[in-house]
């Protein structure tokens, strides 16, 4: 704000009744973090109307790094998760200058976002969108499931670039995911009304989201506070985020002050929000990062079932959920194993052990 002129758990899976064992071979995969600048948009002066497609999203999906081929080794055994919902979080920091106490008070509380996500066992991914500086680095734990977009961040303009970095990070997002965006400020979104993103991102997503906002609540207007931000002995906001007001409000999410000087007690009820586990039932997450080998390929996957008598049935797998009679699917993106439901009333009944081996392929059907 400026100053003040006013005076890897491993989870033996326990789903549909079921048990889980897990064979898998893996490979270096993503390090975990994505750096890269994009400005594909309309300048900030380009006004609220500004639309989407003046803000570069034909341009090429950004790549992911390759995976360098490795030939299928011995398979070795994991455990894997119990599968749910998965959740994406995108955090955008206004980057100006007048921001560099409240980005030490993030830096200085962010482990308890990390540490809440963790403890919660939540099926995330974190994107974050800042400039250089002012991204925190995530934990070991999130290895391969953090973006660090670097991108220089107006006051005026986090909503902004939230929409013109979407190539950056659309495809690092899982299809079916609930999906949070954080906005950090001390000022209002002038370069593009509430009403606009919300268009725009709806459109983008295809689905529902969340928006959060750390931002200046209105006070009294008084002389020396025309605009009647919030502030504190040292420092003030420049606007009230009127913008974020309605976004958090159209979307259910949170307003929490910039003003507050102890940022435990903002990014405390942000992360109970986000940190939010819902179980989905009959899916079989596999571990992330992959073990070091080739990364998961759903063709090299033999996913059976062995029940109590001893038995062992070997599933077929199908193309997608949408064909699931029997047997199981890969979702992509969320590197997810979904039973199909007769299979999984089947597994359920008879107290089957679901087994996955990897470099033993099965037919798809």
């Amino acid at each position: 704000m400026r100053g003040a002129r006013l005076v890897l758990i491993s989870l033996l899976l326990v789903g549909c009744g079921s048990k889980t064992g897990l064979k898998v071979q893996g490979s270096p995969r993503d390090a975990g973090t994505f750096d890269a600048a994009f400005d594909a948009g309309p300048p900030l002066d380009a006004g609220p109307d500004a639309r989407i497609e003046d803000a570069g999203l034909d341009a090429p999906d950004a790549p992911d790094a390759p995976d360098a081929f490795v030939p299928c080794p011995d398979p070795r055994s994991v455990a894997p998760g119990e599968a749910s919902i998965p959740v994406d979080i995108i955090w955008v920091f206004d980057s100006s200058g007048s921001m560099i106490d409240e980005n030490s008070r993030l830096q200085e509380n962010i482990q308890i976002f990390w540490d809440a996500i963790v403890e919660a066992n939540v099926d995330s991914r974190v994107i974050f969108i800042a400039e250089r500086g002012y991204v925190p680095g995530p934990p070991s734990a999130f290895a391969g499931r953090f973006r660090a977009i670097e991108d220089e961040v107006g006051s005026w303009d986090p909503l902004l670039k939230v929409i013109q970095n979407y190539p950056m990070y659309r495809n690092f997002m899982r299809p079916d995911s609930i999906v949070h965006v954080v906005a950090v400020t001390d000022d209002d979104s002038r370069a593009m009304e509430w009403e606009a993103f919300d268009e725009e991102f709806r459109r983008l997503l295809e689905r529902d989201y969340t928006a959060h906002a750390i931002a200046s609540e209105q006070v009294m207007i008084t002389v020396t506070n025309p605009f009647g931000v919030c502030f504190t002995d040292d420092n003030a906001a420049w606007r009230p985020g009127f913008e974020y007001m309605g976004l958090t409000m159209a979307t259910g999410g949170l307003f929490l002050s910039v003003c507050e000087e102890d940022w435990s007690q903002v990014v405390e009820p942000l992360s109970e929000r986000v940190a939010v586990r819902i179980p989905l039932p009959c899916a079989y997450s596999l571990p992330q990062p992959p073990p070091r080998g080739i990364p998961y390929d759903p063709s090299t996957f033999t996913v059976s079932v062995t029940f109590a008598d001893g038995t062992r049935r070997v599933l077929p797998q199908v193309r997608s959920e949408a064909e699931c009679g029997d047997g199981w699917s890969f979702v992509p993106v969320a590197d997810r194993i979904q039973l199909c439901p007769s299979t999984c009333a089947e597994t359920d009944a008879a107290d089957g052990r679901v087994t996955i081996d990897i470099c033993a392929p099965s037919t798809v059907d």
